[in-house]
């Protein structure tokens, strides 16, 4: 199982900088967020950043751009705007041939709407990006989102439903564990799901999420146990350090090391 860098855990330093971080810190690959390469002004040197994940053998995913955008908003201009700027992050990835993609679904307009009247224009929306992906050749990671406010793609129906109305090879579900509630055990979340193509884990309490591993609480075996038992072989560590440490990143990349030893050796006994 290769053990993935979200780029935000070093989010204070130039994505050259995370990728030799991440190295060095025993990540097999870094997901690479595109606000992180806006924030770091590197957008034009995705050469430089692919050369050099090559030459570090470091897998690179890519996190499409999600803040401030809607492309199922009932405001048109909105949902054009937010559709081109995602068509653009997958032609960041393509450049620094990253994948998958990982893109945030829409939300509703209005509080308390019917979310059904945004069925439409999901539909429509990740139709048009995943032609895009399949120009580009790129897969896309549809997000399972938390169950909040304005968010209406949140359960394993809807993933399912999702894949269903659009049956391309270019288009799959990234499962997220902070996203699922915490009465529910990701486990039973996960297996409910048809195309997982990426998942992410981070910890999470009652009040936050995305926190440092074993810092909240979930306990993650059984989730660990089924990725490795259903051949699920990257996984995202995300989380948000804002300061120029690499402590987040070193405490992470060691509880899951630690994870999934205890898991591996509980299923060989």
């Amino acid at each position: 199982m290769k053990i993935i860098a979200s780029s935000t855990l070093l989010f204070a330093y130039k994505v050259e900088e995370v990728l030799r971080i991440v190295k060095e810190l025993g990540y097999d690959g870094v997901e690479i967020w595109h606000f992180h390469l806006i924030r770091a002004g590197e957008e034009k040197n995705c050469a430089a950043i692919k050369r050099l994940a090559d030459d570090l053998g470091l897998t690179l995913s890519f996190h499409a751009l999600s803040w401030d955008l809607n492309f199922t908003s009932k405001l048109d201009q909105v949902r054009e705007t937010s559709l081109s700027i995602l068509e653009g992050s997958l032609d960041i990835a393509s450049e620094l041939n990253a994948n998958p993609i990982v893109i945030h679904p829409g939300r509703v307009t209005i509080p308390g709407d019917s979310t059904e009247e945004y069925w439409q224009y999901l539909v429509e929306g990740v139709t048009r990006l995943t032609n895009h992906a399949q120009n580009k050749k790129r897969t896309i990671g549809l997000e399972v989102m938390e169950h909040i406010a304005k968010e209406f793609f949140i359960t394993p129906h809807d993933a399912k439903r999702i894949v269903d109305k659009i049956p391309s090879p270019h288009l799959g579900i990234t499962f997220d564990a902070a996203h699922v509630p915490l009465e529910i055990e990701p486990r039973d979340y996960i297996s409910q799901m048809n195309k997982v193509v990426h998942v992410h884990i981070s910890d999470l309490t009652p009040q936050k999420r995305h926190i440092a591993l074993n810092t909240g609480d979930r306990d993650f075996s059984d989730l660990i146990k089924y990725l490795i038992n259903n051949n699920q072989n990257n996984i995202v560590i995300e989380g948000l350090e804002p300061e120029r440490t690499d402590r987040l990143a070193k405490h992470n990349i060691n509880e899951m090391n630690c994870l999934i030893e205890s898991v591996k050796n509980n299923i060989n006994s």
